[in-house]
């Protein structure tokens, strides 16, 4: 389960037994259009345990987004420091991404096969192709898309591109998931049918995840931990721990009192940082 963590200052901080990603007091600026400094993270302090299943939920606009940029290395925080690391796969190929991506618009490439787009990812590790595609074939047949392996995304369904976006991250390798939205683009009868997908596949693998979603129902089925962020500039007001057990039946948790009390709970938290009652959180 999680580490315990306490607000300190501002942002949240955690025990570092175990940490494999840590922030510490993160600030992030851009530069607009017209030249002014716009502040989007604020002191923002985090630890993810070793196979932590952690969501973030907040305001549009918070910094959700930049932070699980700064999570993956695909920014550089303005002040403080993000520790991550990689990994040895120990199985000749050398080193597989610390982290893979999984993003709301699937990210999939048109022009290449549905089979070398879930290979793509190991591909950018310097795998070889036989190998690459390989374990990516793989994951195709775990997530139902094997049928598709040799066509092109086209002919896939928001929801098979989606699963082809989390056979690609998995294939990988990679001990840490970073998902920014993974379902939001979804209908939401798919959306429940991948919510389930991906909650029995975390169940199967145990990974270290950090999932960004404006879902309070997902962070609670998924997360081991939801961190709520205030308002631009984003920081962490709260941390709520998901006290269910795994593994989780999404209709048992979803029909429990204690879910709708903590949902609620989350619930006026990102209320009062949406009418600005919350500022002085």
């Amino acid at each position: 389960m999680a580490a315990p963590i306490g607000i300190s200052g501002r942002g949240v901080r955690g025990e570092q037994g175990g940490a494999v990603l840590s922030m510490e007091g993160v600030d992030k600026f851009f530069v607009s259009g017209d030249g002014r400094a716009v502040r989007a993270l604020d002191g923002v302090s985090l630890t993810v345990r070793e196979g932590e299943f952690v969501c973030v939920v907040g305001p549009s606009g918070c910094g959700k987004s930049t932070l699980l940029r700064l999570c993956g290395g695909l920014d550089a925080p303005s002040a403080g420091r993000v520790r991550t690391g990689w990994v040895r796969t120990g199985r000749g190929e050398g080193r597989v991404p610390w982290a893979a991506f999984v993003f709301q618009d699937f990210g999939v490439f048109p022009w290449l096969t549905v089979r070398a787009n879930a290979a793509f990812g190991l591909r950018m590790a310097g795998a070889g192709r036989r190998e690459a595609e390989r374990a990516a074939y793989g994951w195709l047949v775990r997530m139902g898309l094997a049928d598709f392996a040799d066509g092109y995304p086209d002919r896939l369904s928001g929801g098979m591109r989606q699963r082809l976006a989390l056979a690609r991250a998995f294939a990988t390798g990679s001990p840490v998931l970073l998902m920014d939205e993974p379902l939001g683009s979804l209908d939401p009868q798919t959306r429940r049918l991948m919510q389930e997908q991906l909650l029995e596949l975390w169940q199967e693998e145990r990974k270290t995840v950090v999932l960004v979603t404006h879902s309070i129902d997902e962070a609670l089925l998924l997360g081991d931990r939801v961190l709520a962020m205030s308002a631009r500039p984003g920081r962490f007001t709260d941390e709520f721990e998901v006290p269910f057990a795994r593994p989780r039946d999404p209709g048992t948790v979803q029909d429990s009192p204690e879910f709708g009390r903590l949902r609620a709970r989350i619930w006026r938290q990102l209320r009062g940082q949406l009418t600005g009652s919350g500022a002085a959180a």
